[in-house]
């Protein structure tokens, strides 16, 4: 937390590979690992969930949250079964019974952000780092945002929330 210049974004890009450290090290799991790019980052499970989301509004939740990693079937076609069934189940570990073959743009904000969180539980997320997630959302959404924070940390994943509130920090 801190105000604007405090270095949030800066340490969230550095955990994602878009930037590199001008000094420090980053560790994990006790051992210093090179963070070059957002492959190093996915490879180490950091997923970062920007104010500005990323999904593509005429894609379906399911296409959106396996978008360039959707599985293929035995001719290396997109096997769509597949494809909804695993974004069902991601879903479901954040108590959420969507139609994962509804249109993404069709969506409201909040649930839009829960399938960002879906689409980066979907790469094995370890570390998930959230910037200013309750901008824009209302009261009932930040509380259902906070319920799903709370399985996430049960469920072992570790997470890096920014933030200008501080009752949300300390919540």
């Amino acid at each position: 937390m801190g105000e604007n210049g405090a270095g949030k974004s800066t340490l969230m890009k550095v955990l994602c590979g878009a930037y590199q450290p001008d000094a420090g090290a980053i560790l994990w799991q006790g051992e210093v690992v090179p963070v070059r790019n957002a492959a190093d980052a996915r490879a180490l499970g950091v997923a970062v969930i920007f104010q500005e989301y990323s999904l593509v509004p005429h894609l379906s939740i399911g296409q959106n949250i396996f978008l360039g990693r959707e599985p293929l079937n035995r001719f290396g076609l997109i096997d769509h079964v597949r494809l909804h069934r695993d974004a069902h189940a991601m879903l479901a570990r954040l108590n959420l019974d969507l139609d994962t073959r509804r249109e993404v743009q069709g969506l409201g904000v909040a649930q839009q952000q829960m399938v960002e969180i879906a689409k980066a539980l979907s790469q094995d997320a370890r570390v998930l780092v959230l910037d200013e997630p309750t901008a824009g959302l209302a009261d009932r959404e930040t509380g259902r945002l906070f319920e799903v924070i709370a399985d996430l940390r049960r469920q072992g994943v570790a997470m890096a929330y920014i933030s200008h509130r501080m009752d949300e920090v300390f919540r």
